[in-house]
């Protein structure tokens, strides 16, 4: 499909497609002046691009009769052809244009922070009645850089657990959560509390994360617990979990996810004798955006639904 639009691009070049606007203008009013009326240009313009099409066809495809034009067997033959074509064409120029279009916003985030943020927002949109459509793309914050989504147009809003620091962008805090451990409820060791003693002999999860804050909290723990022994590393807060539910490794995940999905996992969350950072969430979007249709309300919608997450 890509190479037959690649060829059939190839074979166009050099051919002024708005010329098939002018030639159907003609056919149907049969009249070089009505057409120049339609299409709001001179009749010269109209007569212009005409001798145009007789020399790309090499056929005169309208022929003077009495008031009007009468049409050539290629004029009819090329209107046939592209009468079908062309109507959808036009249909589908109106469809995107002025209120007509359906807007389509990318939302770029974690698979966890989607599960937080995106039933609050789509089920706002569809209080209001908004005609839009949300794609969300999943990240893993190892592997990608979240700024080259915004710079290359990827996405309109970033969430992420770093603010992104650029005159370009505007980067706010959407919402922080506590983060609790959790092990199995059948730990054989572990009743209801954490402490720094008991770790030494406790394996653990970790989740593999670039950003500050992530680091922050990982570094945290590690410094409560100096001989912290992790078995399983993952960028996913739900693998790590259904790594805890089958075997003795504690992890730390945020209260909102052990609280929501604790008993599908089997879970119990663990008291700690020490503090643990909050996880913050950010939300980041380029300033430019202000610009486009729909957008302001888009940010409008979604910074009401905050206080249906947090």
């Amino acid at each position: 499909m890509k190479k037959s639009m690649i060829e059939n691009i190839e074979r166009l070049k050099g051919f002024d497609l708005n010329l098939l606007t002018i030639f159907e203008a003609i056919y149907i009013h049969s009249s070089v002046t009505k057409a120049a009326v339609i299409l709001g240009i001179s009749a010269s313009a109209v007569s212009q691009s005409l001798a145009k099409l007789r020399a790309y066809f090499s056929d005169p495809l309208f022929v003077r009769e009495g008031n009007g034009l009468t049409v050539t067997t290629v004029a009819e033959n090329l209107h046939e052809n592209l009468s079908g074509a062309f109507g959808q064409l036009l249909n589908s120029v109106d469809h995107l244009s002025g209120d007509a279009i359906k807007k389509k916003f990318v939302i770029h985030s974690t698979a966890y922070t989607a599960v937080r943020v995106l039933p609050a927002i789509m089920a706002a949109i569809e209080r209001h009645n908004f005609a839009w459509e949300v794609e969300h793309i999943s990240s893993i914050s190892t592997f990608e850089n979240e700024d080259d989504f915004l710079i290359y147009r990827k996405a309109d809003i970033i969430f992420g657990t770093k603010p992104h620091y650029s005159s370009s962008m505007s980067s706010t805090k959407y919402f922080h959560e506590p983060v609790v451990p959790v092990c199995r409820k059948n730990h054989p060791r572990l009743d209801h509390t954490i402490h720094k003693g008991n770790m030494v002999d406790e394996p653990s999860t970790g989740l593999l994360a670039s950003t500050e804050v992530i680091q922050k909290i990982q570094t945290k723990i590690n410094d409560k617990f100096d001989a912290r022994k992790v078995i399983f590393l993952s960028h996913s807060i739900m693998i790590n979990t259904a790594i805890s539910e089958s075997t003795d490794a504690i992890s730390f995940i945020p209260a909102w996810f052990a609280k929501k999905f604790g008993d599908s996992f089997n879970i119990k969350v663990l008291k700690a004798d020490f503090d643990i950072p909050d996880s913050q969430c950010y939300m980041t979007y380029n300033k430019s955006s202000l610009k486009n249709e729909g957008f302001p309300e888009l940010l409008e919608l979604i910074n009401g639904c905050k206080k249906d997450i947090e």
